[in-house]
Formats: structure tokens, C-alpha cells, sequence
């Protein structure tokens, strides 16, 4: 099948569609893709200096490199699922962050031009738009807009931390765009809930 790609400049994000946008690995960010080995995009030695975030339990099948400030072009930082004990580093997800440091509203306006352009560019996508509120103190909320395909989905969301958050976590308000393929969502859910 003939795939035929155009390339959207999505506020300074650099983010790329297929005009049929049926399947998830057709979605770049920084020319990253689900199905990618980070070892086409980064050396080894890039790789090891990312942060790795690992999840509650240490044999968990995932865990979350974060890092390329350097070398990312459109985001403040990007994030890759990868599998635990993966010396290729095939990415299941991928993110890429803006920072919004006391202007969370900007992050609103970004966001909302992000989601206007992709529902222009691709009207036959389902969107979900909702607000999340974080367990742990009910007052961070995040502003999210899902986009679902076949075999994945995009998600475009703010996150408004509450100032104890900020302080307790040292989080910062942010604007992400992430791509995850479906079965590591419900791994993700899984093991989240």
C-alpha cells in the first residue's frame, strides 16, 4: 500500500501524519516512530545518560527513558517506553514536552491549536476530550484530548499541577504530545490500576 505523507509544522511541534492516518507507527515526533530502535537516532552513550524512570514494581516489563534536550528541535524534553532488559531499544511510546512555568494558560492556547489542527487535517479521527484529576491530592487536573487509531492512539494534554505537587514532586506545568501503540497502553493500564 502506497502511503502518502505530509508533514504539519503543529506549533513548533515537528509531528507527521499519513493522509489515511489509519496507523499509529505513521505518527513521528522528531522523526522518532513506535517500532524505532533508539539506536538509529542516539549513541549508546546518549542512551545511557537519559533519566530512566521505572515503575512501582522492579520487575516490570517497561521502563521510561527521558532526555535529548540537546538534540530535540521542537520539544524541552522527549520520553520513550522501551522494554526493561531491550539492548535495541524499540520505542512503544514517545513523548515530547513543553514547560509552562506560571502560564498554564499558554499551554491551553498551544494545546488547543495542536487539537484544531489535527481534527481539521483528519475529521475522520475519534476524539476524546476530558479532564483527569490526579488521586493523589485531587487538584492537579489534566486538560486531555484523545485521538484513537486501529492499533494506538495520540494524545495531545496540559497538566495543571497543584502548587503542592510542584513543590512536593518538583513538577512544573506541561504541554505533552504522546504516541503510544495499544498493547502497551493496556499495559499501562494494567499495571497502573
Amino acid at each position: 500500500m502506497k502511503k502518502f505523507l505530509i508533514y504539519l509544522i503543529l506549533i513548533l511541534l515537528n509531528f507527521s501524519v499519513s493522509i489515511y492516518a489509519d496507523d499509529i507507527r505513521d505518527f513521528e515526533i522528531e522523526g522518532i516512530t513506535i517500532g524505532d530502535s533508539l539506536l538509529d537516532h542516539f549513541s549508546k552513550n546518549e542512551i545511557k545518560n537519559f533519566t530512566i524512570t521505572k515503575y512501582q514494581n522492579n520487575t516490570d516489563e517497561y521502563i521510561s527513558l527521558t532526555g535529548a534536550e540537546d538534540k530535540s528541535q521542537e520539544y524541552e524534553s522527549l520520553s520513550f517506553h522501551v522494554k526493561k532488559n531491550d539492548n535495541q531499544y524499540i520505542v512503544h511510546s514517545i513523548s515530547g514536552s513543553l514547560y509552562y512555568k506560571k502560564n498554564f494558560n499558554n499551554c491551553l492556547d498551544k494545546k488547543k491549536k495542536i487539537v484544531e489542527t489535527l481534527k481539521f487535517n483528519f475529521g475522520n479521527l475519534k476524539s476524546d476530550e476530558y479532564d483527569y484529576k490526579y488521586d493523589w491530592d485531587l487538584k492537579s487536573i489534566a486538560y486531555i484530548n484523545d485521538f484513537d487509531f486501529k492499533n494506538g492512539a495520540v494524545r495531545v494534554y496540559c497538566v495543571n499541577w497543584s502548587e503542592v505537587t510542584e513543590k512536593k514532586r518538583n513538577f512544573t506545568d506541561n504541554l505533552s504530545v504522546t504516541i503510544q501503540i495499544n498493547y502497551f497502553t493496556e499495559w499501562l493500564n494494567n499495571r497502573t490500576n
